[in-house]
């Protein structure tokens, strides 16, 4: 008895080839898109790091030649205390970001790593953008950093397990090797990225500010 076939689900991702039909797509080439993809999805993960660590500069004040505190910054950064609360967003942020990995492990191995990442990605640029509406909005409470920077260790905790295991599944463990050390470039790019993107962006803010 002939048995119904089955419906192909494509990834929503191929649908920028129209050209190409779904049998004329090799293995090789859904490899190929793979890397590419999931090289750019870890570069954003990773430009999404830098950006709170960029505008330290501006937050705490500066001092003069003398040594003394001058009247700059951004409360609540901008007195004595500042560069210690500077440090508590950075430990709120990792105290959230290494244990957020070892459960995106578990839960990426139980739901569509497709729609994970995405959730990660978007709810990861949606947190730094809400970390820049306390400049824009005079935010000056430093429990609203300290919550953006918890749930945003959160999110891009999703990245690195997840990205990983996709990468994995599509090359297997014979050149399992050799492709993650092609492929683990992206923190550089990202590194890059993120410091340009955000010096450029502060120093647009200072100019308006001036």
């Amino acid at each position: 008895m002939l048995q119904p076939q089955e419906t192909q689900i494509l990834a929503p991702g191929l649908n920028f080839f129209p050209t190409l039909k779904p049998p004329n797509k090799i293995l090789s080439f859904h490899r190929i898109y793979n890397l590419v993809i999931t090289f750019f999805v870890y570069a954003s993960f990773h430009g999404s790091h830098k950006p709170s660590s960029i505008v330290k500069s501006v937050l705490e004040p500066s001092k003069s030649a003398k040594g003394s505190l001058e009247e700059t910054g951004w409360a609540p950064f901008n007195d004595p205390n500042g560069t210690r609360r500077l440090g508590e967003l950075d430990l709120a942020f990792l105290t959230s970001y290494a244990p957020g990995m070892y459960f995106a492990v578990h839960v990426g191995d139980r739901i569509d790593l497709r729609l994970f990442l995405v959730f990660g990605m978007v709810g990861s640029g949606l947190l730094t953008v809400v970390f820049g509406f306390g400049y824009w909005f005079s935010v000056n409470l430093l429990v609203y950093y300290i919550a953006v920077q918890i749930l945003c260790g959160l999110l891009q905790s999703i990245g690195w397990p997840c990205v990983v295991s996709v990468v994995g599944n599509w090359f297997g463990k014979e050149k399992r090797g050799l492709i993650m050390g092609l492929w683990n470039s992206p923190t550089s790019v990202g590194n890059i990225v993120r410091s340009v993107v955000a010096s450029a962006v502060l120093e647009l803010s200072l100019f308006d500010s001036s």
